[in-house]
């Protein structure tokens, strides 16, 4: 995927784009993986306070711009929302792989057909965890 204007995408989701945000954006997208707001914190050169990363970071994940990603860590990591994948993640060194083509979506829908409650399913998360290649051998 082609990188985004980080600026007009903050605009298209009515957010100001400042410094920070844009710092923030131009961090997500370059990494290319899940970051734990520590790892985030490290990688600003100017970085706010924790809590106000906090917010920040829920605030552009509930518009869709990032994902939050729960690795199987006490804490949430967060990622640029490029296109809908999962992820493998070594339980050994905490290697993260992308995996792409979601075939869910059959069974997200079975799920919604079958409930008693719920008409639609709007999202889901789902993640594999494992040994890589390098840990197995070890």
């Amino acid at each position: 995927m082609e990188k985004p204007d980080i600026k007009e995408l903050l605009r298209e989701h009515g957010y100001k784009a400042t410094p920070g945000r844009v710092a923030l954006l131009e961090v997500l997208w370059e990494e290319g993986v899940p970051l734990s707001v520590q790892s985030i914190i490290q990688k600003l050169k100017k970085a706010p306070d924790e809590a106000t990363l906090y917010r920040a970071l829920e605030a552009l994940a509930g518009s869709g711009i990032l994902r939050r990603v729960d690795l199987g860590h006490s804490h949430a990591h967060y990622e640029f929302e490029k296109e809908h994948h999962h992820h493998l993640v070594c339980i050994d060194c905490g290697l993260i792989e992308d995996v792409e083509n979601c075939s869910i979506e059959k069974a997200q829908k079975r799920v919604a057909e079958q409930s008693k409650k719920f008409i639609s399913i709007y999202s889901h998360n789902l993640e594999f965890f494992g040994q890589c290649k390098n840990c197995l051998k070890a």
